[in-house]
């Protein structure tokens, strides 16, 4: 008996059984539709796939029907008897998918047949352009010979699948849930009352305090002792001052309760203000993070947070503090309040009795830095609001010198060193030799983002992972912006540097060099660079803009070039990377503008291990290649985007870096793998469903013809949807890794949501977590 006759038959069983011949749990799952029929466009919804595929699967029951745009519904039975096909042999899922792509009916697929079915599919999916889907449809034909042929029947067909496994495999999830239709909106649970939901996010809480008590492990507590012992160290110290406040108050001064309450918050307020300066010293935490010791000791990854939470604890005194002496004035001073809080008749205070206007003054200064720092005006299009009112700590430390008598001795120090390190700052900014430079060329990427290569001055230094704030006198004259540094220290001649579109002054960066006639780029000396119109091609001329432009640069007049200013380097926990012996590297969108600079830096040490024979010219790598002698012995590279075509300029790296490897382990059979990629397209999710099985085909046909993954052009496969992140880090203490939890350190740079999940599944595998913060 043929293969098609003896699925035919399989299938004809299952499409005569009644309704009660049906297995329990694909009657009882269709009990909840009643006597309701289901339409095409709910089901493709249902099952996240395209309308066009679900009226070919249906075509099953419709076996007359010629067009099938004349299907239009199923009804609970024909969805119950879909399920059980779907759920049957292998031999029935091959003939099922057989007929998907005989849309004539003639039993045959067809050349033409097949190419119009994965023009549609392609078509919906929208995720290749229309030259690369005839290069797929093409190697998809060869592989069921239907390059030499016009046609082909089920015979072939299935003795092409039964001998691929990858084909086998995705035949597995040709498949649907048995309770696939029951998803529906009648059969959504009701709406939950006030009540409930607070019943339920009441319990929530109790579920994450519960997770909370079991991060105080050992295992926590030694891989956060740093953190441990300088949060200690600062509440002994808050406490200590608040012990002689009280001491001092009730013993030698005794003063009165309010005052005593006012003196304590005044006490807490001098230390505090003076610890913030010290969070952001920006020179001194470069020293910190650059010795192995002092950053092991001191917690210096945590600044910025820190700094946070001692301006929101600054706040809470600064109102105790104001509090206690209102209560004070109203209850023990002969002044009225008017008088007290806005006028200098009281005479109190270090300068000529300002302290209460100066205290009036400082609690608006502080309130409009607090207000124009929140989050949704940070990283909601307003940096420039952040950036200007955060420039108040000026008057802001001016007048609390005046206000508190004693405070300018807490200060001085930070302060002294905060304002060098500010003329260190602005002298380097504007020295030709370390910040005040030119923009040699622009590119402009797909999706909002652009990329600036700038002229590295003579005496700037800089170390992978850094990043610097630059500012562009023609798109505003005095805003700095942060920017990670995606090129590498090897490059001598220019410096890298990717901006997102994302708020006003990286808007009107983008619109400027967009917008920009030939004419102008021209006078200015740029290169300008359309990836977003031709990618291949301004990539190409792109990568040797250095070469073109540094030999050209002493006959052009500085002041006719883009002027651009850069601060910095500044340091972040990318530094460690090359202290760590396993290292896995997240990268989210944009966020991978870090890994970048890194990867152009292991790239380029690489390639300069790589030595040329002068007899033969064969290629071969000194014993310091991939992993020499230095500590960095595996890296992991994940990275997580919604569409690959947005960073070209980044995959082309990526192959560079993959055909070293390959070249190098070619030449070193012996050698482990020093990369692995793990690349995330989560345009199209992971759900495996009827919907993704045409699309997994073409992929692994594609890479088993070609060797290189469809999407990419690399070896490593993209997957879809987000990483399954428990199995991912599994993977990283394989046998083949060799790595142990104490080996792997994890640094992420990307969304914050997406940063809290990577986190908590570190602590749960006990591995050290760092992450990316400006």
């Amino acid at each position: 008996m043929s293969n098609r006759k003896r699925a035919e038959m399989q299938l004809q069983s299952l499409l005569n059984e009644s309704e009660k011949s049906l297995p329990a749990f694909v009657r009882r799952a269709g009990d909840n539709l009643g006597s309701e029929q289901l339409s095409v466009e709910r089901i493709s919804k249902l099952l996240k796939t395209q309308e066009f595929l679900i009226r070919r699967l249906a075509c099953i029951f419709y076996s007359s029907t010629k067009n099938v745009q004349d299907v239009k519904t199923l009804t609970k039975l024909q969805a119950q008897k879909l399920t059980c096909i779907l759920n049957g042999t292998m031999e029935v899922r091959a003939l099922v998918f057989f007929m998907i792509l005989d849309e004539t009916g003639d039993e045959y697929v067809t050349r033409a047949g097949m190419t119009d079915f994965y023009e549609e599919y392609f078509k919906g999916l929208k995720i290749l352009d229309g030259d690369r889907i005839q290069e797929v449809i093409q190697v998809l034909l060869q592989k069921f010979h239907l390059d030499q042929k016009d046609k082909i029947d089920f015979e072939e067909f299935y003795s092409i699948v039964y001998k691929d496994l990858t084909f086998l495999e995705c035949l597995s999830q040709f498949t649907v849930h048995p309770t696939w239709f029951t998803n529906s909106p009648s059969s959504q649970p009701a709406k939950q009352s006030k009540f409930q939901e607070l019943l339920s996010n009441h319990c929530c809480k109790r579920e994450n305090k519960e997770q909370k008590k079991t991060k105080l492990s050992m295992a926590y507590m030694k891989n956060n002792l740093s953190r441990i012992i300088m949060l200690i160290v600062y509440l002994l110290i808050n406490l200590g001052l608040v012990i002689y406040v009280i001491w001092y108050r009730t013993v030698k001064v005794k003063s009165n309760v309010p005052i005593i309450f006012a003196r304590i918050f005044g006490m807490l307020l001098n230390f505090n203000c003076t610890f913030i300066i010290v969070l952001m010293l920006k020179q001194t935490i470069l020293i910190i993070r650059s010795n192995k010791f002092l950053r092991k000791c001191i917690p210096v990854d945590d600044h910025i947070d820190f700094h946070k939470v001692v301006g929101r604890i600054i706040v809470v005194f600064s109102i105790l503090h104001t509090v206690a002496h209102v209560v004070n004035v109203g209850v023990y001073n002969s002044h009225s309040w008017v008088a007290y809080l806005f006028t200098t008749e009281p005479n109190i205070g270090w300068v000529g009795g300002f302290a209460s206007l100066s205290g009036f003054l400082l609690c608006i200064i502080l309130t409009l830095m607090v207000v124009c720092s929140m989050r949704w005006i940070r990283r909601g299009g307003h940096f420039q609001v952040f950036y200007w009112s955060h420039l108040l700590y000026l008057p802001f430390y001016i007048l609390l010198i005046i206000h508190a008598p004693n405070c300018w001795k807490w200060i001085i120090g930070p302060l002294f060193i905060f304002f060098l390190e500010k003329v260190y700052s602005i002298v380097t900014r504007y020295s030709s030799r370390n910040g005040r430079t030119y923009i040699l060329s622009v590119r402009i990427e797909q999706s909002n983002v652009i990329s600036l290569n700038i002229h590295r001055p003579k005496h700037f230094n800089f170390q992978s992972g850094d990043y610097i704030s630059i500012n562009i006198p023609r798109v505003t004259l005095y805003e700095f912006h942060p920017f990670t540094i995606s090129s590498a220290p090897e490059e001598k001649d220019y410096i890298r540097v990717h901006i997102q579109a994302v708020g006003d002054w990286t808007k009107q960066v983008y619109q400027r060099f967009k917008e920009m006639s030939e004419e102008e780029a021209h006078e200015n000396q740029i290169k300008i660079y359309r990836a977003d119109i031709h990618p291949h091609e301004s990539l190409a001329n792109f990568q040797n803009v250095e070469h073109d432009q540094t030999g050209n640069q002493s006959n052009v007049k500085s002041n006719k070039r883009e002027p651009i200013f850069v601060k910095g380097p500044y340091s972040s926990c990318a530094r460690y990377v090359f202290d760590c012996k396993h290292v896995v590297l997240i990268g989210g969108g944009i966020g991978v503008t870090p890994y970048a600079s890194i990867l152009s830096s292991l790239m380029a040490q690489f390639c300069a291990s790589s030595i040329i024979c002068k007899h033969c010219n064969r290629t071969n790598y000194l014993s310091t290649g991939l992993s020499g002698k230095r500590r960095l012995q595996k890296v992991d590279f994940v990275w997580v985007n919604r569409d690959y075509k947005n960073f070209e300029w980044f995959l082309n790296l990526l192959r560079q870096f993959e055909q070293e490897q390959e070249n190098y382990l070619a030449l070193n059979p012996n050698e482990k793998r020093f990369l692995d990629l793990h690349l995330y397209f989560t345009e199209i999710k992971h759900d495996e469903n009827i919907g993704n099985v045409p699309l997994e085909f073409v992929t692994k046909t594609w890479a088993e013809m070609t060797g290189q993954d469809i999407f990419t052009s690399l070896k490593c496969k993209t997957h879809f949807g987000r990483p399954q992140w428990e199995k991912l880090f599994h993977s990283f203490l394989s046998t083949e890794n060799t790595s142990t939890a104490n080996d792997v350190s994890v640094f992420f740079s990307g969304p914050s949501s997406m940063g809290d999940t990577i986190k908590n599944r570190c602590r749960a595998f006990r591995f050290r977590y760092y992450e990316e913060n400006f």
